[in-house]
């Protein structure tokens, strides 16, 4: 693939230079860590340990969960208390973003599902839905993958059994840097809740999230991905580590495999 994505940036244009790296790299390079392991959430989520800049590609691992059936499970959810009200997928997201939050555990979120405190929202078009345990549901499919039928391990678990497979020497640093990233990671008290399943996982060792470094906005878990490529980009041109049009019209698209991380 990564030949492919470089011949559509290079051919068409002049004097384009190109940095790739994973997002895993990114989202760490924002947290000033040389060692992490990064959970990013997109259409899949990702879990990604990170060792002085390379992903560790043996150990990481995809979790069959990403906003997209995040998504699809809130509308569900929302159909089923509005029957009548007509919901888009962008209705969805932007009720998913607004309202979307983590129980504190499993207990708190059972007691959501027989009594949950309703609110109503108002869609583009004037239509008016009740929301109440459905805000909690998503982000408890991340800890009860069974939730989407799935027979998965949830979340904590999947990183602390992704981690097992790097050397041991590391484990300790990758477990106790853990990055979150992602619009999924920055619902109302999802942090707090993988912290609580951390400390309650079958490691020895307990994964511990870092905090964003004080200088960094408040949004860095959202958009972690976009600030460490600013970061890199300041590191990397300068020492001339990227990939330049030049280079790709004397070499071809192979040189991705030399310059590319």
């Amino acid at each position: 693939m990564r030949p492919g994505l470089k011949k559509t940036h290079f051919e068409p244009r002049e004097g384009l230079s190109l940095l790739n790296f994973k997002i895993s790299t990114l989202a760490i390079a924002a947290s000033a860590s040389a060692m992490a392991t990064s959970w990013r959430e997109s259409e899949i989520a990702d879990i990604a340990p990170v060792c002085e800049g390379a992903v560790q590609h043996i150990a990481s691992k995809r979790f069959e969960i990403g906003g997209v059936d995040l998504t699809k499970l809130l509308a569900q959810e929302l159909h089923k208390a509005n029957p009548l009200v007509n919901l888009s997928i962008s209705d969805v997201e932007q009720i998913k973003e607004k309202y979307a939050c983590c129980a504190e555990d499993q207990v708190a979120y059972d007691r959501t599902r027989s009594s949950c405190q309703k609110e109503e929202h108002i869609l583009p078009d004037g239509q008016v839905i009740t929301i109440a345990k459905e805000r909690y549901t998503i982000g408890e499919a991340l800890f009860q993958p069974s939730i989407l039928g799935l027979e998965e391990y949830g979340i904590v678990e999947q990183l602390v059994r992704s981690i097992s497979s790097v050397s041991s020497e590391n484990h300790r640093q990758l477990l106790e840097n853990t990055i979150l990233c992602g619009g999924t990671a920055s619902m109302i008290g999802f942090e707090e809740r993988f912290q609580k399943e951390a400390n309650l996982c079958s490691s020895s060792i307990r994964p511990s999230l870092v905090k964003a470094p004080e200088y960094m906005p408040e949004n860095m878990i959202k958009n972690s991905a976009w600030m460490g490529g600013a970061i890199l980009a300041k590191v990397v041109f300068p020492q001339n580590q990227h990939l330049t049009k030049a280079e790709y019209d004397e070499t071809g698209p192979s040189i991705v495999h030399r310059k590319c991380f």
